[in-house]
Formats: C-alpha cells, structure tokens, sequence
C-alpha cells in the first residue's frame, strides 16, 4: 500500500509520500501528479490519503482524488 500525506509530521518510508513537509498547498497540488506517477511506477495497487485541507488548493487536490478513487 501506498500512503500519500500532508504535513512535516510524517517520517520518510519508503511508501509514504508526502505532498508538501512544509503542509503548502500550493506546493502539495504542484507535488500531486508527479507523487501519482510515482506511485503508479512502483506498482502499488491501493493507496491511502491523509486529510488534506479543503480550502484553496486543496479543493482541488481532494476533488481530484475523489474523481479518481472512482
């Protein structure tokens, strides 16, 4: 499994990806397909969210992971 998450609370481990350590969601949105692309070339084959904040930037970020789970 992989796990994508937010916030510099997170440690690095080989299947968490972090979207911004410094929780910027600009930076986290700027971060999402590349992690995305990451974690496909890997060959997770489920991948888990922390909470992402839903406002600004993260409305889209969550809006896009919505769509996608789907």
């Amino acid at each position: 499994h992989a796990y994508i998450v937010f916030g510099k609370k997170y440690k690095n481990i080989n299947n968490y990806f972090n979207l911004s350590k410094k929780a910027n969601l600009k930076e986290a949105a700027a971060n999402l397909y590349k992690i995305l692309r990451k974690i496909k070339k890997r060959g997770f084959k489920k991948i888990f969210v922390a909470k992402i904040p839903n406002r600004g930037s993260g409305l889209a970020i969550n809006d896009r992971l919505i769509r996608a789970s789907k």
